[in-house]
């Protein structure tokens, strides 16, 4: 029988939270799956748990990568390899609930949707239960996303991420869509975005209904990646999203968000003053910051946004650390 959902679990240096990741993929309500764990190379037994899984389930198949190529090469080793009409997405550390498949699916036949998106729950790495991931909104929500995106911009946070939502394997194959190998940061986020924008598909979200359970873990690539490589990711998805909306005809609203977080970054991560002062001259005078953060934050940013622009701009650089 053909899968209903192939579920891809793209896995690096995940041993520790591995089996729970995959108990609650192979134990869903809606047992119809293809699950496909992609391990890319990890120094743990990550590799080894997702054997011990195969051998006991025939839905899971494994992927073993031969060299660590990244969580976008990994995602698209799964894509290549799905059977079904529908792909979810879930990280090697999280986990999903038990209805969590069988809820996405329902709410695709009710709405007859072709992008099907719910609600995550946060949770500590030891287990404790936090908020929703996803809190501006409630209740069931469908769009169109036609010529414009007035419906769009009060869920673009939903957007930025793959998992907890459904996509149609056939229209990604179609538009030979592909996670970006180049990016080891947000990859989801241009991904998805992308398939907004070029596919305009109908779309339904349901904040009441949490099918995803999101582990903040501290060790996970989104937290531990290097300064310099996350700086680097950051401006090729600025420059990506600040693109993607301009050969849509759409607003440059659409890398705001990422535009501010670099800044953020360099707030944050930076080691010493002297590294952020740096680091910020070099972005005061590159192409990134006068052909898209600038103008992108200038017209779309928050007000905190605007105002931090216009103290850079006057010099006032040390204005970043108290922002």
């Amino acid at each position: 029988m053909t899968p209903d959902v192939t579920i891809v679990i793209p896995c690096y240096k995940v041993g520790k939270y591995l089996a729970q990741t995959l108990q609650s993929v192979l134990t869903q309500t809606h047992d119809n799956l293809q699950i496909i764990a992609v391990d890319d190379c990890s120094p743990d037994d990550t590799a080894q748990v997702i054997r011990q899984f195969e051998s006991k389930d025939s839905r899971l198949q494994g992927i073993y990568l031969s060299q660590n190529s990244g969580v976008s090469v990994a995602r698209n080793a799964g894509l290549d390899a799905a059977l079904s009409p529908w792909v979810a997405f879930v990280d090697g550390d999280d986990w999903l609930p038990p209805n969590a498949i069988e809820t996405l699916l329902a709410l695709q036949a009710r709405t007859g949707a072709d992008f099907v998106c719910a609600n995550a729950r946060q949770y500590s790495d030891t287990g404790e239960t936090g908020e929703l991931h996803f809190r501006r909104q409630a209740g069931l929500h469908e769009l169109t996303i036609g010529n414009g995106l007035d419906t769009f911009w009060p869920h673009q946070d939903i957007f930025c991420t793959c998992w907890a939502k459904l996509f149609p394997t056939a229209i990604l194959r179609d538009r030979q869509m592909r996670f970006d190998a180049a990016l080891r940061h947000a990859q989801d986020t241009l991904f998805t975005l992308t398939y907004l924008l070029t596919v305009r598909p109908k779309v339904a979200i349901d904040y009441g209904a949490e099918v995803y359970c999101y582990r903040q873990n501290p060790a996970s690539c989104v937290h531990a990646i290097p300064l310099e490589k996350r700086l680097n990711s950051l401006e090729l998805l600025i420059s990506a999203l600040d693109n993607l909306a301009q050969s849509t005809r759409q607003p440059r609203r659409l890398a705001a968000p990422k535009s501010a977080e670099y800044l953020w970054a360099l707030r944050k991560f930076s080691a010493s003053d002297a590294q952020r002062d740096e680091l910020l001259r070099k972005l005061l005078s590159s192409p990134l910051f006068g052909e898209h953060i600038q103008p992108v934050l200038r017209q779309f940013g928050k007000f905190k946004h605007r105002m931090l622009l216009r103290l850079l701009s006057a010099g006032l650089t040390s204005a970043l650390r108290f922002w």
